[in-house]
């Protein structure tokens, strides 16, 4: 299986699902491909063909609509530069819709195409996109194609069309991106499977600092016996958060949404906000119907929570995502990032900032271009809005296809350097990870960039925070080139915060949540840079709270603030300059004076960066 998920670090042990190699052969296109529609890789050159698909099979269609994507990409540049003099000035929803969404005669145009066949579509909340469920009966009719069935190299079995799809009147020049004309019904074997300490580098592996450890001693005894954890109470010292959270500043009238596969349950996110003292507003959980919590959605909520416990809205939207896919359900996330707007149907308002933990090696969805695009689309539309999205960028460092796979089975390929989308994407904050060695006081003694493997046994681990140079993501305008890294393309992470899981983040956790072990409640300590892109997407909520109470403009999408600041305000952000995120040597990826592919621009300090907001 394929894991898409940057899965949280429990008691030093990752528990990501495997990641493997795009199958190449899926890459190319048809022959006949029309240069003008984007239908993602549906060539069946060189795959068994195993006979007609079931014409009750279902094609889940997500099209984009044709419309100008620079003036959209152009509009987040405005209002997101600090110097500009749009500086702040995000378009509204309804703006968002009328000026950069498709028209309403392109829009009816591909609903009625759909309608005249007995299929509903609907639009979604952007005016960029529509969706429709085809059985491949009806789909053979629109399309003028038949589907088969196809079996890959590694045994998996794939729906795909015969010929190339022919739009009908209506689709056709209004549409430039089709996704879900190929549907995975089984997956086969893949090259890779179900996948007192000293000073190193800058971290720790035990607690330093000094905890207070809440309700633990009296609820939760057995873990005052471990060494593990820092506390929320350092956490929140260490980045500048408690110095806001005393000057009232606790997320009020700012709105933040988690996008997660599975629940957590509200029992032990309230267990922990009591614990701690972090009660304020209830988590509202959507769509989870029956499925199993995990501990990644624990880990997500709770540390979000413990940075703006008095938001206005807090929000965690549920989408399931199949793992088993061989892109790793790209599209199933464009479904889930899609949640918090598509919600403003219903009367719910926009966040100001989106924590996402999804995560899949650039490798494995680089062929999927549809479904990419579609998605890179929703992000530029939630940034033109002055939504940052934060994206987890991966916990095996500078090798994200190595997430998940047994250290003997890594292969050469496994190991070379990648980066994880859509951490890669220009389009949003990407966050790596740190360790973390604390004073007395819980201010940071020393910090260096998150890599298990510099730690000394029984510490030792193959995970660290991900980071390095996209393969095919471009460098941003607000990013700027660096000597050691290709000009041309995207590098991540942004920033990065404490994400080892030695000795990791204090969490609830109860047996009814997936890889929770014993009975009841307890206390279990994880890491990731799962543990990192909450705590950033909680300062962001405070830098909005902040620059709303004193008239400042809306910080909004804040990847070129951070940027700005980093370089002319450099103590805003903790400078990273130990270690390395290279698991398995190479030259990459060093930490450097400034910014480096480890760890971005380092650590941010919210209090400072609170004060040096844009004016």
């Amino acid at each position: 299986m394929r894991g898409g998920w940057c899965r949280e670090v429990v008691s030093r042990s990752r528990i990501w699902t495997s990641a493997a190699t795009a199958l190449a052969l899926l890459a190319g296109a048809p022959a006949a491909f029309a240069a003008s529609v984007d239908y993602g890789p549906i060539s069946h050159s060189g795959l068994k063909n195993l006979g007609a698909a079931s014409t009750s099979l279902k094609l889940p269609l997500q099209l984009g609509l044709i419309v100008s994507q620079s003036n959209l990409q152009n509009a987040v540049k405005a209002a997101s530069d600090p110097s500009s003099s749009s500086y702040g000035k995000y378009p509204s929803l309804s703006t968002l819709q009328s000026k950069y969404g498709a028209s309403s005669s392109k829009r009816n145009a591909v609903v009625n195409a759909f309608k005249s066949n007995g299929i509903t579509a609907t639009v979604d909340v952007t005016h960029l996109r529509v969706s429709a469920t085809v059985s491949v009966s009806k789909a053979q009719k629109m399309f003028g194609t038949k589907w088969n069935v196809y079996k890959t190299s590694t045994g998996s079995k794939v729906a795909l069309p015969v010929d190339t799809p022919k739009l009908p009147s209506g689709i056709s020049g209004n549409v430039d991106t089709v996704a879900g004309m190929r549907v995975q019904l089984s997956s086969g074997s893949s090259s890779s499977v179900g996948r007192a300490a000293v000073v190193a580098d800058g971290g720790t592996p035990t607690r330093t600092g000094t905890p207070a450890f809440g309700c633990v001693p009296t609820s939760f005894p057995a873990a005052l016996a471990s060494s593990s954890g820092l506390y929320p109470n350092q956490i929140l010292t260490a980045y500048g958060i408690a110095p806001l959270q005393a000057a009232g500043l606790n997320g009020q009238g700012v709105g933040l949404a988690i996008v997660g596969e599975a629940p957590t349950p509200a029992a032990d996110v309230n267990t922990f906000r009591s614990c701690f003292g972090t009660q304020g507003t209830a988590l509202k959980i959507h769509n989870a119907g029956s499925i199993q919590p995990i501990l990644e959605s624990s880990l997500d909520a709770m540390v979000a929570s413990m940075v703006a416990p008095a938001l206005a809205r807090f929000d965690l939207w549920v989408q399931p995502i199949d793992e088993s896919d061989d892109d790793g359900d790209v599209e199933g996330f464009l479904l889930m990032l899609a949640q918090p707007l598509q919600a403003t149907t219903n009367g719910t308002s926009l966040p100001a900032v989106i924590s996402v933990s999804y995560g899949e090696c650039e490798s494995i969805v680089q062929p999927f271009t549809a479904a990419r695009t579609l998605v890179e689309r929703q992000l530029t539309a939630t940034a033109a809005l002055g939504i940052t999205t934060v994206v987890a960028a991966g916990d095996t460092g500078s090798s994200a296809c190595a997430r998940g796979v047994p250290a003997s089975q890594l292969t050469s390929s496994d190991k070379k350097p990648q980066v994880s989308w859509p951490a890669s994407s220009p389009w949003v904050l990407a966050v790596g990870g740190t360790n973390l060695t604390l004073n007395a006081d819980n201010t940071i003694a020393s910090s260096g960039a998150w890599n298990d493997t510099a730690y000394p046994a029984p510490f030792e681990k193959t995970a660290g925070g991900g980071g390095g140079s996209s393969a095919f993501e471009s460098r941003p305008w607000w990013q700027p080139a660096q000597p050691f890294a290709s000009s041309s393309k995207r590098m991540v992470p942004d920033v990065s915060a404490f994400a080892d899981a030695s000795p990791g983040y204090p969490i609830v956790c109860s047996s009814g949540v997936k890889n929770c072990t014993g009975s009841g409640q307890s206390i279990a300590f994880v890491g990731g840079t799962s543990a990192a892109t909450p705590l950033v997407a909680g300062m962001i909520a405070l830098w909005n709270q902040q620059a709303r109470s004193q008239g400042l403009p809306r910080p909004g999408f804040v990847p070129p603030l951070l940027t700005s600041l980093a370089q002319h305000n450099p103590q805003t952000v903790l400078d990273i300059t130990q270690g390395t995120n290279a698991l398995f040597g190479g030259s990459c990826c060093p930490t450097r004076t400034g910014f480096d592919l480890a760890t971005g621009w380092g650590s941010p300090i919210a209090n400072v960066i609170a004060s040096a907001l844009a004016r």
